[in-house]
């Protein structure tokens, strides 16, 4: 069957499971499947597809049709115009936390440090990274699944070292302080904020991600205020806080920032929802 042929048929497919996003997401498949890009995709209707080829897309739609998100189908998905490999046990980077990286960019000076906590898939990490080569910092993850992530995909950044970290142990705070040497200039996080009640209301796709890169407890604030508390430990008393947040959460997390002495301002993302959360204390 010729390309041209099999991308109609694969469209039809997938639009009938997805019908807004049914034809990018063949054309996903087909690029990936054929190690290329679109502009290259387009340039090659009449070429004949292999059987492995038809055997990769067929075994993706059955994972799709499973409820499996498409960047785990990939293995891989692109944030702030980096290449960041994802999986099972991984929690897929949105397109939202970008306003996170944007944030910290404008705020870090030459020869600044910072701390990415709850880093996952190292995403924040790397995008900070690679677009500040004059600066350095850590990611920090706690759970072994995602932490092989982390490391796979800041293995080539040598500003950024990776260590098992738990951000609601304040001893592990303590031992940071020691090892990194100095305090850092600036913090971030994205951090499991979607109440524990709410997760099993969460689509299918957004279920099959790791239950513990969702679970912010009850009020899903738990995070929120344990870095909050264990900050001074390891962040300059001059430095910087930088927060993702829930869309209905930013007068809870100001709030809890307010009281512990910061500065407050709220961003809003490209859907006008409250997105970032930072500060500065004084």
């Amino acid at each position: 069957m010729l390309l041209k042929e099999y991308r109609t048929r694969l469209r039809d497919i997938l639009c009938e499971m997805n019908p807004e996003e049914g034809d990018v997401i063949a054309d996903y498949l087909l690029c990936a499947a054929l190690e290329t890009d679109r502009g290259r995709l387009l340039t090659l209707p009449d070429e004949e597809v292999s059987e492995e080829t038809e055997e990769f897309c067929g075994r993706a739609i059955y994972e799709l049709s499973m409820g499996k998100p498409l960047q785990y189908v990939l293995g891989s998905c692109s944030f702030y115009g980096q290449e960041i490999a994802v999986g099972k046990g991984c929690f897929i980077p949105r397109s939202d936390t970008e306003l996170c990286v944007e944030t910290a960019l404008k705020l870090l000076k030459p020869g600044d440090r910072f701390a990415d906590l709850c880093s996952g898939s190292g995403c924040i990490a790397k995008a900070i990274a690679a677009n500040r080569p004059d600066c350095s910092g850590y990611a920090l993850e706690l759970s072994r699944e995602a932490l092989q992530y982390t490391l796979f995909n800041l293995q080539e950044q040598k500003n950024v070292q990776v260590l098992r970290f738990d951000v609601l142990d304040d001893e592990e705070y303590a031992a940071l302080s020691i090892q990194a040497g100095s305090p850092f200039d600036l913090l971030i996080s994205n951090p499991p904020y979607i109440p524990t009640q709410e997760i099993e209301l969460l689509s299918t796709e957004v279920r099959y991600e790791p239950e513990t890169a969702l679970d912010g407890g009850e009020d899903g604030l738990r995070y929120y205020r344990a870095i909050i508390a264990y900050a001074p430990l390891i962040l300059k008393p001059e430095g910087y806080l930088v927060f993702e947040i829930g869309y209905d959460q930013a007068e809870a997390v100001s709030e809890l920032m307010e009281k512990a002495g910061y500065n407050v301002a709220v961003l809003k993302d490209y859907s006008k929802n409250d997105r970032v959360v930072f500060g500065k204390k004084g």
